[in-house]
């Protein structure tokens, strides 16, 4: 199976926004905000809105939040 780059795209944003709670911890939260405000942002008109983009994104927030928790 072939990850489509935009997905990894999506991944890596979720991550690195939530990876910013290791700074403060609040910021933790900014790769979920992100994820959906893409998509509402998308479901506008303005893009092309999908479930698997908010999925990846989401994915990439709950795996750098794991890493902020733990240190």
């Amino acid at each position: 199976m072939r990850i489509q780059k935009d997905k990894v795209a999506h991944f890596i944003i979720g991550f690195s926004l939530s990876m910013l709670g290791v700074l403060f911890l609040p910021l933790v939260l900014l790769g979920f905000i992100f994820g959906f405000a893409k998509e509402f942002y998308d479901l506008s008109g303005r893009g092309k809105a999908e479930v698997n983009d908010v999925i990846a994104t989401l994915i990439g927030a709950v795996i750098a939040m794991g890493i902020v928790v733990l240190v």
